[in-house]
């Protein structure tokens, strides 16, 4: 056992603050976990490190140490450090982080959990203007992006398009109302050509998907 586990009160998980972590990862945030050995992987191994260690990039098991038991005071990147967010660093234990926090959980739990598309979009309109925090964070996410939040949905079908196939092609296809890579390969070719910028050879791609 090596100084920094005779220090270590255990570990506390750290969720990914990103509108893409899945909601069972944002609900785990905090938890902590005592002992000195680093708690397995929560979820799936996505990536791996060079040694082979797997990691997915929903969050981390980070070690936390016990100052007052061993006399110490806490240094400043701990009392005033900060930690990653989707739109910028917040600074741990303010009401940044916490504002932050509660909206992404609330977002993934609508996109999660409506039964349609529309329903999502109504669920997040009423999201948007909830509390303060997240009139704030709704702001943030809008501000430059006249699609939001059309702008995640389209994202999302981006992710399901062959290699190649551009995120502004994506915005055409879902403004025109394909939602997924299955309506678009249900579509009959004069439909996928009816939207602009959709010529017969990313069709013939969209289709052998």
């Amino acid at each position: 056992m090596n100084q920094d586990d005779d220090l270590s009160a255990g570990w506390r998980y750290c969720a990914t603050l990103q509108l893409s972590t899945p909601l069972e990862f944002l609900e785990m945030d905090g938890e902590f976990s005592a002992g000195p050995e680093q708690p397995p992987l929560v979820g799936a191994a996505l990536n791996f490190l060079e040694d082979g260690t797997g990691f997915n990039p929903y969050g981390c098991w980070v070690r936390e140490v016990d100052y007052a038991r061993w006399g110490f005071d806490p240094p400043p990147s701990v009392t005033k450090g900060q930690r990653a967010a989707e739109l910028g660093p917040v600074r741990r234990g303010s009401t940044e982080e916490n504002d932050t926090l509660f909206f992404v959980k609330s977002f993934r739990y609508i996109v999660e959990t409506a039964k349609t598309l529309d329903q999502a979009l109504t669920e997040l309109a009423e999201l948007s203007s909830s509390t303060p925090g997240n009139r704030r964070m709704w702001a943030m996410y809008a501000d430059g992006d006249p699609m939001w939040p059309d702008s995640y949905f389209s994202g999302q079908l981006w992710k399901q398009l062959p290699k190649g196939v551009g995120l502004k092609k994506a915005d055409k296809l879902y403004l025109a109302g394909f939602r997924s890579i299955e309506e678009i390969q249900a579509a009959s070719d004069e439909q996928l050509l009816g939207v602009e910028g959709i010529g017969r050879g990313l069709v013939k791609k969209l289709k052998g998907a």
